[in-house]
């Protein structure tokens, strides 16, 4: 019985906004000590539950969360849904008010993707392999800034850090292969980019706030110039990952000179661009700069170390 509540207080936490302690307790018959400890059961399966103070307050689940399911179509949910809920109106019935509950959880997930379409241009804004996590993420985002409402998000900084946040989402931003929202912290106090990839979760709230009318000025677009060292790499290419490199820099960065390749670009200078180079193992080799072969061969090195 009590894996049945709470599975059943699961789909009603999916289905609704925010849901009170005090009405999940009479409604299934316990005190409500025991929700919360339900709650926690749950939070511990792995389920991103927080909760809202306030009169208006109770339980939520976070809207980037979702379940995915392809047994049924748009429109067989949609009046699955609509006739189920006319019954259950005329004849009130807990176990179809679960299920109906269950089918509207599914439902929101299913309706939750994030694709651009103009003429015969389309962008699919999920990774590959991704199947909801990163379009939730996107959906939530963009509800969020065309109904002005305050974001409250979960982030993953650069150095590992991660914090709680509520931000004023202003643009969506597309640069160099990856999603970014141009937001006003109001932890910071400032507007900076948020890299899409780094939000863990993200939570529509319902304060509301006034956007700023934002000129091309205003959006540092070279962003990750300011940000972070960068550098002006040089590299030979090997034919067998011309193909992939040219996908990296774009072709236009890479250039055929006698019988070799060579691409120049301008890029960060971290660690990530050093193990982006190694993936393309023997197939590229650094010409400059010379610290950031230096790198190469040092990271080169400790990987032998752990294979003594």
């Amino acid at each position: 019985m009590k894996y049945e509540i709470m599975l059943r207080i699961l789909f009603e936490l999916l289905s609704k906004k925010c849901v009170k302690a005090s009405y999940l307790a009479d409604k299934y018959e316990v005190s409500t000590r025991t929700v919360h400890r339900y709650i926690n059961c749950l939070e511990l399966a792995g389920i991103p539950i927080y909760t809202i103070r306030g009169n208006q307050g109770g339980f939520a689940i976070v809207d980037t969360y979702r379940l995915s399911s392809t047994f049924m179509t748009e429109t067989e949910f949609e009046q699955t849904i609509s006739t189920l809920s006319a019954i259950h109106e005329s004849v009130p019935n807990q176990v179809l008010e679960s299920a109906i509950n269950k089918l509207k959880a599914v439902r929101k997930n299913e309706t939750s993707g994030f694709n651009i379409k103009s003429g015969n241009l389309v962008i699919d804004a999920g990774p590959w392999g991704d199947a909801i996590g990163y379009k939730s993420k996107l959906s939530v985002i963009q509800k969020s800034l065309d109904d002005n409402k305050k974001l409250k998000i979960r982030y993953h900084d650069r150095n590992g850090d991660v914090t709680e946040r509520t931000i004023d989402p202003h643009v969506v931003v597309f640069k160099q292969g990856l999603w970014y929202v141009f937001a006003y912290c109001n932890l910071r106090n400032e507007f900076r980019f948020f890299k899409i990839g780094r939000i863990e979760s993200a939570t529509i709230l319902s304060e509301s706030f006034t956007r700023k009318d934002l000129s091309d000025a205003d959006l540092p677009l070279n962003f990750w110039h300011e940000n972070m060292d960068t550098c002006d790499v040089v590299m030979e290419i090997d034919k067998k990952c011309l193909s992939d490199v040219e996908e990296w820099l774009g072709i236009e960065n890479v250039k055929a000179v006698g019988e070799k390749f060579i691409a120049t670009a301008k890029l960060p200078f971290d660690n990530g661009l050093v193990s982006k180079i190694m993936s393309f193992g023997s197939g590229i080799t650094v010409v400059e700069p010379q610290e950031l072969k230096e790198q190469i061969k040092a990271c080169t090195k400790e990987i032998l170390e752990n294979y003594k």
